[in-house]
C-alpha cells in the first residue's frame, strides 16, 4: 500500500534513532516488517502503513510469528483505520498485533508515555489497577455494592475490577477516578501484550513445506537432517528461522545462487538487521564465491551437506557472528 506524505518508514525510523534505538531499515517493500529497533533489551519489528487495514492477513500472521520467535515486540504505526483517523493514546489491535498512531508512538519511544486505553468492539476500555482500586474503595469505608451504585455498574464489576479480570470503559473508569479522587488506570505495557493473547490458539511456526525450488530443498533439507527446525519465513528479509529442537538458538537465514547479481546487497540487509537484533545469522549458497565479507559467514551448500553435528555449526557461527 503507498504511504502518505505525511507518515513513511523513514521518519519513523530517524525518531527511533532519536531516541537512542539502534535500526535496521532499507529491507524489502514487501516484507512484513520495515524496521528493526533495539534499545537495550527492548525489541521491536515494527510495520508502517497510513492505513492499518491494508496489511494483509499472511503479513500480520508472519509478523506474529517471527516476532514470538525473535523474542521482540511486533507493532504496527499507522495514521488511520478503514473508517477513522487513529486516537492518540490509544492501542488498536491487528492479528493479535498491538497498532498505534505515530503520535502515540512518539510519546511512546520520546518519553516513555504509554497508552491508556484499549480500541475494541465497542468502545475504548482501561486496563484498571485492582489493588489500587480496592485500596482507595477500602480507605474511604465503601463496600462494592455502594461504589457499584455510585458509578452505575454491577457490584460483580467491581469485584472482577479489583481481580483485574475485567477491563472497563473509558466512561467507566473515569467516574470510578473521580468518585474515589485516585488514580486507578494502569496504562499498557507493550512488553506484555502477549499476555492478552494467551488463550487464542498456538501460531503456526512455519509454512506448509514448499519450497521455492530445488536448491532451498537441498539447503533446507541438509541443515533438517543435522537436527535442525526450519522455520519457513515467506515475507520477511531473509528466507527462514533455523532453530534447534528447542528453538533456544536461533539463526536468521538467507538462501541464494552465487549468480544473483543482489546477493551481497541481501547479505548486507541480513548483517545489519542480525546485528541490531543480536542473533545469529548465515547465508547458505549454492557455490563457493567469493564475496564482500560482513559478519554473516557464507557457507555453500556442500559445506552444509558435509557437516556431520549440530554443534559444528553452531561453533562456526558464532565465531563469525
Amino acid at each position: 500500500m503507498a504511504m502518505s506524505s505525511s507518515l513513511s518508514v523513514e521518519k519513523v525510523g530517524r525518531l527511533l534513532q532519536k531516541a537512542g534505538f539502534q535500526v535496521a531499515n532499507n529491507l524489502p517493500s514487501k516484507s512484513c516488517f520495515d524496521l528493526v529497533a533495539r534499545k537495550e533489551e527492548f525489541l521491536m519489528l515494527l510495520k508502517v502503513l497510513a492505513n492499518v487495514d491494508g496489511m494483509k492477513d499472511e503479513q500480520g500472521r508472519e509478523l506474529r510469528m517471527l516476532a514470538k520467535l525473535m523474542s521482540a515486540i511486533p507493532l504496527i504505526v499507522g495514521e488511520k483505520t478503514r473508517r477513522n483517523e487513529m486516537l492518540d493514546g490509544v492501542i488498536y489491535e491487528r492479528w493479535g498485533i498491538p497498532t498505534i498512531s505515530f503520535s502515540t508512538f512518539k510519546s511512546f519511544v520520546l518519553e516513555d508515555v504509554r497508552p491508556v486505553a484499549l480500541a475494541r468492539r465497542g468502545g475504548l476500555y482501561i486496563k484498571i489497577n485492582g489493588k489500587a482500586l480496592r485500596r482507595a474503595r477500602e480507605e474511604r469505608g465503601l463496600s462494592l455494592g455502594d461504589l457499584a451504585e455510585r458509578v452505575g455498574v454491577s457490584r460483580k464489576a467491581i469485584y472482577e475490577y479489583e481481580r483485574n479480570e475485567m477491563d472497563a470503559t473509558l466512561e467507566t473508569a473515569l467516574r470510578i477516578e473521580e468518585e474515589l479522587d485516585a488514580d486507578i488506570i494502569t496504562p499498557v505495557d507493550l512488553n506484555e501484550w502477549h499476555l492478552m493473547y494467551e488463550h487464542e490458539e498456538g501460531e503456526k511456526e512455519a509454512h506448509p513445506q514448499k519450497w521455492e525450488d530445488e536448491l532451498e530443498r537441498e539447503i533446507f533439507e541438509a541443515l533438517s537432517g543435522l537436527g535442525f527446525k526450519i522455520i519457513l519465513a515467506r515475507r520477511a528479509p531473509f528466507d527462514a528461522l533455523t532453530a534447534d529442537q528447542k528453538k533456544e538458538r536461533l539463526v536468521v537465514t538467507g538462501v541464494g545462487r552465487a549468480c544473483d547479481r543482489t546477493i551481497e546487497r541481501k547479505i548486507m540487509v541480513l548483517d545489519r538487521l542480525s546485528w541490531v537484533a543480536q542473533k545469529m545469522a548465515m547465508f547458505v549458497i549454492d557455490k563457493e564465491k567469493k564475496i564482500k565479507k560482513t559478519r554473516v559467514p557464507v557457507f555453500s551448500k556442500e559445506e552444509i551437506e558435509a557437516m556431520e553435528e549440530p554443534e559444528e555449526l553452531i561453533t562456526r557461527l558464532q565465531k563469525s557472528n
